[in-house]
């Protein structure tokens, strides 16, 4: 089991407290847990692609999985884009050995995703300037722009905290999370460029034309089951954005399933154990070829 987390995030997204961890969940339901971290990017990294992960980063992570685990058939679970790159490699791959793939709150069709599709696919080609003499993209934009984007529930979870004083675990879920949006990491501006315009504006996930060096990637050529959520008030990977997976697979090889929260709280909120983390579980498992076992030990 690979957990992938998009660019700019860090993978404590999954292991968020001992007592509110995906990662302690899927490892206590006996599934051999890995967890992907693709680093902190700086200037020397500015030039590298959404290729590089898919083509590069992905089957590497993949077969140190499989080599630490001694096994060739593996699962992948990827958050937002994160699960976009698990789709992607399979795909690329022909990896038919990529046994499930469970994504949450993952867009497949860019150009239903409100506002932020809209901001996105407005700034292509626009802003390459700006990137090019960043050469990444400031962790601190992300979180700015996440925040002006959730808007009203930010202002109200933080009117909301005198009240939640005496709540131990509201605190401690409100700290993870804060947390997490305050440590995003830098995005390589390439990379960026590449989400802008070929992803955002021309939506070539969706139309299938989405092209890496001379190979074109079609999700419909993913093999194995899929399982996707999508957050009932996600505004950043709305619910049409997160379904359009169904018109690239046949029924009964994708499920979509609805969760509570928005692009933050179907991963880490509190009701993420029961709605996401647990079925998670339960979809990988649910395979004759792979018995639970025990986690090998870090790798």
């Amino acid at each position: 089991m690979l957990l992938v987390p998009p660019l700019m995030v860090r993978p404590m997204v999954f292991d968020l407290q001992p007592d509110h961890s995906f990662v302690r969940t899927l490892a206590g339901a006996g599934l051999p847990t890995y967890v992907l971290d693709l680093g902190v990017p700086d200037r020397d990294d500015q030039g590298l692609r959404l290729d590089d992960y898919v083509l590069g980063v992905m089957p590497a992570a993949v077969e140190a999985v499989r080599r630490h685990a001694g096994t060739e058939r593996l699962s992948l679970v990827g958050y937002c884009l994160g699960g976009l790159f698990c789709l992607l490699h399979t795909a690329a791959h022909g990896d038919a050995n990529v046994e499930r793939i469970v994504t949450i709150a993952t867009p497949i069709d860019f150009s239903k995703m409100g506002l932020v599709g809209l901001l996105g696919a407005a700034a292509a080609g626009r802003v390459d300037p700006l990137i090019d003499a960043m050469g990444v993209i400031p962790g601190w934009m992300a979180t700015a722009g996440f925040q002006l984007l959730s808007g009203r529930r930010a202002v109200a979870r933080l009117f909301e905290l005198p009240s939640r004083e005496a709540d131990e675990a509201y605190l401690r879920s409100y700290g993870s999370i804060s947390r997490w949006l305050s440590g995003l990491v830098p995005y390589p501006g390439e990379a960026f460029k590449q989400l802008l315009r070929d992803v955002m504006r021309r939506n070539q996930v969706h139309s299938s034309w989405l092209t890496f060096g001379e190979r074109r990637i079609d999700l419909g050529t993913v093999g194995c089951p899929v399982l996707a959520f999508a957050g009932d008030t996600d505004a950043i990977a709305p619910v049409a954005s997160v379904v359009a997976l169904r018109d690239h697979l046949p029924p009964g090889r994708v499920s979509v399933r609805m969760a509570p929260g928005g692009h933050v709280g179907i991963l880490g909120g509190p009701a993420a154990p029961d709605a996401v983390w647990r079925p998670s579980a339960e979809f990988l498992l649910d395979s004759p070829r792979r018995p639970a076992a025990p986690n090998p030990g870090p790798l």
